[in-house]
């Protein structure tokens, strides 16, 4: 198991990018800080957070909306020479993001049957008493039988 530093942040999404590269899903988070200044003027500071996250994940993003991400602290040396801080998401607003995880959960057969967990997903006729005992146990659920 890698040994990470984790980075939260809670703000509201002000830009989505999805045509950066063909893997991630860019976005900016904003929160604002409130503060007195020396003068005893109270003032808004925003404070922004560059984000990225996979494109496969199914999480809709949205302008405006506020979330809670927790991530990987990153950074790189933009073309300009300027330092780029950013978080890899692996948690957004309580939903694990993992590449690794959806590349084990839900793959394809070599004959497009979906695979999840790597067992094929396809129709087949239950037995009888197995039949039997999930109606049992949904009827209950749904209040058709007591």
């Amino acid at each position: 198991m890698n040994n990470f530093d984790f980075i939260s942040y809670h703000g509201t999404i002000t830009s989505i990018r999805d045509n950066v590269d063909d893997k991630y899903i860019w976005f900016d988070i904003v929160k604002y800080e409130i503060y007195t200044d020396k003068d005893g003027t109270v003032k808004t500071n925003p404070s922004f957070f560059s984000a990225r996250i996979y494109k496969h994940t199914k999480y809709k993003l949205k302008v405006n909306n506020e979330v809670y991400v927790k991530g990987i602290p990153k950074g790189y040396i933009d073309k300009k020479g300027y330092r780029q801080n950013y978080i890899h998401v692996n948690k957004i607003d309580g939903i694990m993001i993992n590449e690794d995880n959806f590349e084990k959960i839900i793959s394809y057969d070599t004959d497009g049957v979906q695979l999840w967990h790597g067992k094929r997903c396809e129709d087949f006729d239950l037995p009888q008493n197995e039949y039997d005992e999930l109606k049992n146990m949904l009827d209950k659920i749904t209040g058709d039988k007591k």
